[in-house]
C-alpha cells in the first residue's frame, strides 16, 4: 500500500504544480516597472535588482604553441544543394508552425487589468492636436488587435490632450495578465511535437 500512497502523493504535487498561476504585472508612471509572479515566488524584471561583484580570480596565461590550420573544404549552401524553393517552402512551414504557436498561446492569457491613460501635450495648440491623433492613429487599434487576440476581462484607454502652457505628456499604464502551468505545459507538448516532426522531415530531406 506503501507505493500507492506514493503514487497519490505524487500525483496531487504534480497537479497542484499544474495549477499554479503565472502571473506577469508591469505599471508605468514616470518609471517602468515589471514583473513576474510564479504562484507567490516574485520575479522583478524592470529594474533590474543590482548584482553583487564577484572577485575574479586572475588566471596565469600559458603560451600557446601555434599549429599549422588544416585547409577546409567549403561545403556548398543549402539553396546550390536543394535550390531555392526548397528554402523557401522550409521557411514557410517554419513560420506557419511559429504563428500557430503564438496564436494558441495568446489564446490562454487572460488579461485581468489593462489601464492606459495618455494626456498629449505639444510646443503648441497645433502640435498638440496633431501629436493627439497621431496617438489615437496607434494605440486604439494596437489595444483593439490586443483584445481581439487574447482574453481580456476589462480594460479602459483614455486619450485626451492638454492644451495647457508648459505641459508635458503623461502616461500612466498598469497590466495584468495571468495563464496557468498546465496550459503552458500543454502548449509544450503539442507544438513541442509539431516541431520534433519537422525536424525530423527535413533530416529526411538533407
Amino acid at each position: 500500500m506503501l507505493w500507492l500512497y506514493i503514487l497519490l502523493g505524487i500525483a496531487l504535487f504534480v497537479a497542484l504544480v499544474m495549477f499554479i498561476p503565472i502571473t506577469l504585472r508591469a505599471s508605468y508612471k514616470e518609471d517602468f516597472w515589471c514583473a513576474v509572479y510564479i504562484g507567490f515566488v516574485k520575479l522583478q524584471l524592470v529594474p533590474a535588482k543590482p548584482k553583487k561583484e564577484k572577485k575574479k580570480k586572475v588566471k596565469k596565461q600559458t603560451p600557446k604553441t601555434e599549429q599549422p590550420k588544416k585547409a577546409t573544404e567549403k561545403k556548398p549552401s543549402l539553396i546550390k544543394k536543394y535550390g531555392i524553393e526548397w528554402l523557401l517552402n522550409l521557411i514557410k512551414r517554419v513560420a506557419e508552425l511559429a504563428v500557430s504557436a503564438l496564436q494558441d498561446f495568446f489564446s490562454h492569457i487572460l488579461i485581468k487589468k489593462f489601464s492606459l491613460s495618455i494626456s498629449v501635450a505639444g510646443d503648441d495648440a497645433a502640435d498638440t492636436a496633431i501629436k493627439y491623433g497621431k496617438y489615437c492613429a496607434v494605440v486604439y487599434p494596437a489595444v483593439g488587435t490586443i483584445v481581439r487576440v487574447v482574453k481580456c476581462k476589462g480594460y479602459g484607454v483614455d486619450i485626451n490632450p492638454n492644451f495647457s502652457e508648459k505641459a508635458e505628456t503623461e502616461i500612466n499604464f498598469d497590466f495584468v495578465a495571468r495563464v496557468f502551468v498546465f496550459r503552458l505545459v500543454a502548449l509544450a507538448v503539442k507544438h513541442g511535437i509539431k516541431g520534433l516532426k519537422l525536424l525530423a522531415e527535413v533530416k529526411n530531406e538533407l
